[in-house]
């Protein structure tokens, strides 16, 4: 599991041919992969159970859960939570290009700074990403982040809370036996 001081674990670098942030293990130099983070194996089987689309779901409730709705729509978080919102790739492919140097400035300056609006602008580009389950990974992890930084003190739970609700949004999507 991803313990609550990721960012001085890690460091957050973007990718701009998938046009998003990448999480580099700062001892390793390599990639963390998250697909051995716990919930990552729970979005999985949420996706196999029911469909790509609930798991986009998970990644667009991630986004309300960091005052998606509050972003004007002229900046570069309204345009892309106003994309997220639709169906339509091309739309998402498109926003992603054109949002591309605010998120890049969001990764190098606004994460290593501890800046609750780089971490929620990051949760909205991740529900533009194709991928639906790579959409629900980013989103939740940003997620975290975003409630991380909005922490007077103690940013350890505030980041556990906002896990533990994902995780109980996953389980309540899977199917019932």
């Amino acid at each position: 599991m991803i313990s609550d001081a990721t960012v001085d674990r890690f460091y957050y670098i973007f990718d701009s041919r998938e046009h998003r942030a990448l999480v580099v293990d700062r001892a390793t130099g390599e990639e963390h992969v998250r697909n051995r983070v716990p919930r990552s194996q729970l979005i999985a089987r949420v996706r196999a159970c029911r469909s790509s689309a609930v798991v986009r779901q998970f990644a667009r409730w991630c986004a309300r859960q960091v005052n998606a709705e509050d972003a004007s729509a002229h900046t570069p978080a309204g345009r892309l939570w106003s994309a997220a919102r639709r169906e339509e790739e091309s739309i998402w492919r498109r926003v992603r290009r054109e949002t591309t140097d605010a998120v890049a400035l969001a990764v190098a300056v606004g994460l290593p700074r501890g800046r609750p609006d780089a971490a929620r602008l990051l949760v909205l580009q991740a529900c533009t990403n194709p991928d639906a389950e790579q959409a629900a990974l980013d989103a939740a992890h940003m997620s975290e982040r975003w409630a991380e930084f909005r922490a007077e003190s103690e940013p350890a739970a505030p980041a556990q809370s906002m896990r533990a609700r994902h995780v109980d949004w996953l389980l309540d999507a899977l199917p019932r036996p």
